[in-house]
Formats: C-alpha cells, sequence, structure tokens
C-alpha cells in the first residue's frame, strides 16, 4: 500500500513537473469586430514586408456625431508604402463631414515627415507619449480655425515602420486615443499574404 501511494505522488510531481514547463499558447486578441469584413483584404494589399496593427476595440461614446448611432463604416486604401482603415459615420459618405477617424500603416519616410511636420504646427498641441515601455510616439490634437471637431493623432515607429491612429473628436481624447495606439502596438500584427 505504501508502494502505490509513494508511486501515486512521483506520478503526480511529474505530471506537475511537466506541466509547468508546458508553456500555453498566447490567447491573441483580434482586431476589433468592425475590421473583421476587410482582414482578407487588408492581407492581400499590403506589401510584402509591411504589417498592419488595429485596435481591439474604439471608443465610439467620443466620437461625434450624436444622430449617427455610433455607427462606423470601414473603407481600405492603400497605394505604394501606405495602407489605411478609414472610418466614416454613414455608408458610402467619404466626405470630411462623415470622417470618423482612421488607422494608417507606412514605409515611406514621406509621409513620417508629414505627421511630423503637422505636430509642429502652432495648433497642432504636440506632446510625446510613451504607448509601451520603450515605445514613444507622438500625440497631436489639431484645432486650427474653424468651429468642426478637431483631429487628434497619435503615431509611432515600430519595427521600421510608422503607424497611426486618427480619430475626430470635439473633446480631448488623449487618453483613450493613447489606449488605442497601446492595443495596436501590442496585439499581434496583420501579416501581409504575399
Amino acid at each position: 500500500m505504501k508502494r502505490l501511494s509513494l508511486f501515486s505522488l512521483i506520478a503526480s510531481l511529474a505530471i506537475l513537473g511537466i506541466g509547468a514547463f508546458i508553456k500555453p499558447p498566447p490567447a491573441n486578441a483580434e482586431p476589433a469586430p468592425i475590421f473583421r469584413p476587410l482582414i482578407r483584404d487588408i492581407q492581400t494589399q499590403l506589401p510584402r514586408g509591411m504589417v498592419m496593427r488595429l485596435p481591439a476595440s474604439i471608443p465610439y461614446r467620443s466620437l461625434p456625431p450624436a444622430d449617427s448611432n455610433n455607427t462606423l463604416y470601414p473603407y481600405l486604401s492603400s497605394k505604394s508604402g501606405n495602407l489605411t482603415v478609414e472610418l466614416y459615420y454613414f455608408p458610402g459618405c467619404r466626405a470630411n463631414s462623415c470622417f470618423a477617424g482612421r488607422f494608417s500603416v507606412s514605409k515611406l519616410d514621406a509621409d513620417r515627415a508629414d505627421l511630423e511636420k503637422q505636430a509642429k504646427w502652432p495648433c497642432a498641441n504636440a506632446a510625446s507619449v510613451n504607448i509601451k515601455p520603450g515605445l514613444k510616439g507622438v500625440y497631436t490634437n489639431i484645432k486650427c480655425g474653424g468651429s468642426g471637431d478637431g483631429s487628434q493623432t497619435i503615431f509611432w515607429k515600430q519595427n521600421g515602420l510608422t503607424f497611426s491612429a486618427q480619430l475626430r473628436a470635439a473633446t480631448n481624447i488623449k487618453q483613450e486615443l493613447l489606449d488605442i495606439a497601446t492595443s495596436m502596438a501590442n496585439e499581434p500584427p496583420i501579416q501581409s499574404a504575399k
């Protein structure tokens, strides 16, 4: 009887020991549900060697207008070295009045230079932000005249690519935008199918 108990104890410890060395696969979050219909198109339109990062969620509550029922419609656009997902409040409307935000990736130095130039505008209210340990970005809240909603953006360089998250909002949503950028920077990226 003692042998059986000793054997059971040794077998249990062996199983626990093996379990301690087996690392469970990481749980990969997915981009927000609004992006799911675009995933295959993103994979096929991404140039070789590029990845796209999208947030796991979007703070709809911060986005105007109230009459849109907070429904957003995503559209994908790409050009050489750049891929962008734009969000609009109404289907088929691609006018500035319907614009809600955009998420982009670029391998072009010119695109990054444009973002850096805008960050230097006097009305940009630019500030450095910590996206995650070891990764800094630039936040801008651009309100250059007019009575419309401002454009708030965070952009950063990660793995040789420039990423940006931009939302149109009447109120300061710096923390929500930082949460979006952090989600984008931490989640597994969408890979090119090429």
